[in-house]
């Protein structure tokens, strides 16, 4: 038994430290994580037999296209998917802005999809990207809404104070009002520069779907008028959605 979980912790960390580099040898890959060079060709070979992996010219290894099949597919699964898509290219057309959707997994806010406006700015989110909840607006207004159990689990995982400066009492308070105005908002919290305005997903029983958020740069979202409209705007789409969540 415990060499079986030992082989799929080494598989496991092969495919991250690909995922991290792009492509690398065997050599390389036994480098940075450790494993003998006997076990990372042993590894790779069961992949490649799978299609998991594919070598370039210089005959190093890189992750395969399955892994991206994998992801659309599993994002797929999120019932609301091709509800929320639209909708997304609806905030980013009237905003020019960029327009997310991100979920709450294993405490961790996932980026699952987007849609970019003509001016929306370029900056290194991307989906699939996995960040602390408290790092987000969409986070933030998904940590308000999970059940009560759930949401102090994740607290319980918290180093505080915050980056943001909260300790534990303050960030819960932000919490409650973030839950009663329905909307949170970030500014610099993971990007320097950029805001951002979260709305949460909720159905008819109030299970939270993960959030909708604009993001850009500060001098454009951060003007309190503009905010509002745009928190109108967010909060108008979640409502048009809210039925259909209901019956996912």
């Amino acid at each position: 038994m415990d060499n079986t979980i030992g082989a799929g912790n080494k598989l496991i960390l092969l495919i991250e430290t690909l995922k991290q580099h792009g492509s690398l040898g065997v050599s390389e890959l036994a480098a940075e994580t450790g494993i003998p060079k006997s076990t990372v060709h042993a590894h790779l070979s069961t992949l490649g037999e799978h299609g998991y992996v594919v070598q370039d010219r210089s005959k190093a290894y890189r992750l395969s296209l399955q892994f991206l099949d994998i992801g659309s597919k599993v994002r797929e699964t999120r019932g609301i998917y091709d509800e929320i898509v639209p909708k997304l290219d609806q905030v980013a057309e009237e905003t020019n802005e960029k327009a997310w959707w991100t979920v709450e997994e294993n405490g961790m806010a996932v980026f699952m999809a987007k849609s970019a406006g003509n001016r929306a700015i370029q900056t290194n989110a991307r989906i699939g990207l996995h960040l602390e909840l408290y790092q987000l607006a969409a986070g933030i207004a998904i940590l308000a809404n999970l059940p009560a159990d759930r949401r102090a689990e994740i607290l319980d995982g918290y180093e505080y104070p915050l980056p943001s400066g909260h300790d534990r009492e303050e960030f819960e308070s932000k919490l409650v009002s973030v839950r009663d105005e329905g909307v949170a908002y970030d500014t610099n919290s993971f990007i320097e520069g950029v805001t951002g305005i979260g709305v949460p997903l909720l159905d008819n029983t109030g299970t939270v779907h993960g959030a909708i958020s604009i993001s850009g740069p500060n001098n454009r979202l951060a003007d309190e008028q503009d905010a509002n409209k745009l928190t109108d705007l967010l909060r108008g789409i979640s409502g048009e959605l809210q039925v259909n969540l209901s019956y996912l």
